[in-house]
């Protein structure tokens, strides 16, 4: 996903020489669980979706599966880079658009979805209004983000300490994020978000995996730790021998730790939803008045 502004750049920005790889390796990681909440949505064939934060295209490509010939997916980001090299089926439309600072869409979509994405952002509620008011009534919308405060060391036993080093590292790459305006705890919020929105039958489904050394998920954080890397020794308590080792370990088979766990949150938009008005909505964590 990339959205940017000019006062608060996305972390994760195309420039960077190892992104696609990092993507990638998060696709590796996190796309089984963004399948089993499509399915326990239940996408319908001749559906129209929008993928929004497209990044690297994968979840579009299931949504294509899902969707069948006779229905539609648009693809959207801020860059579509990655996305036009993804080759991917013909009913994937790719758009380049940011919601943060173009006119917005007049289309409206049986299924909204957003990974990874809402949480990087300081407009997060502004952006969430408009992924609301593009879902069509009786359509629904997902989000999907990494709970970052969810992280699991592995149990106690002889290779402790290289989890718990991994642990601060990880403390280390929330606290950078932080500083650019992402949420870490917007998960814990997607339920309640979605519901202020006058959403219903609201669901959700954390998933998290085992992170083995050497696999997708260990490349995933080597790529986000080194991304990283520049922020965290310079305003962390996490010194540069300690980063570089966690970076190893990463790499060993023998080390295993717990992802910290993605969380799905769907709501389905009906007619009620159209009467809440955005002006007197009270939004969690807010007075009304």
């Amino acid at each position: 996903m990339n959205t940017r502004t000019t006062a608060e750049p996305y972390t994760f920005a195309p420039e960077w020489h190892a992104e696609r790889e990092r993507l990638g390796s998060l696709e590796g990681l996190w796309d089984p669980s963004s399948w089993r909440a499509l399915c326990k949505i239940g996408v319908s064939a001749g559906s129209s979706c929008l993928d929004v934060g497209a990044g690297g295209g994968s979840v579009s490509r299931m949504l294509a599966d899902l969707v069948g010939p006779r229905g539609r997916v648009v693809a959207l980001d801020s860059d579509t880079g990655f996305l036009e090299r993804a080759e991917l089926p013909e009913q994937v439309e790719i758009r380049t658009h940011d919601l943060l600072s173009d006119e917005p869409l007049s289309e409206t979509f049986d299924l909204v979805h957003a990974r990874m994405t809402l949480s990087h952002l300081p407009q997060r509620e502004e952006v969430l209004d408009q992924l609301v008011q593009l879902c069509a009534s009786g359509g629904r919308v997902l989000l999907s983000e990494f709970d970052a405060e969810g992280a699991s060391l592995a149990e106690p036993g002889p290779a402790r300490d290289d989890a718990e080093r991994f642990q601060r590292v990880h403390d280390a790459v929330v606290a950078a994020l932080a500083r650019n305006g992402c949420d870490s705890r917007f998960a814990h919020r997607m339920p309640a978000e979605l519901a202020a929105r006058g959403l219903t039958e609201i669901d959700a489904s954390p998933d998290g995996e085992l992170v083995r050394g050497g696999s997708a998920a260990a490349e995933f954080y080597r790529h986000t730790f080194l991304r990283l890397r520049e922020p965290i020794l310079a305003h962390t308590p996490v010194d540069a021998d300690t980063f570089d080792r966690v970076r190893e370990r990463l790499k060993d088979p023998e080390f295993v730790v717990l992802s910290a766990p993605l969380v799905s949150v769907w709501g389905k938009r009906d007619e009620s939803s159209d009467a809440v008005d955005r002006s007197a909505r009270r939004r969690p964590g807010r007075s009304a008045g």
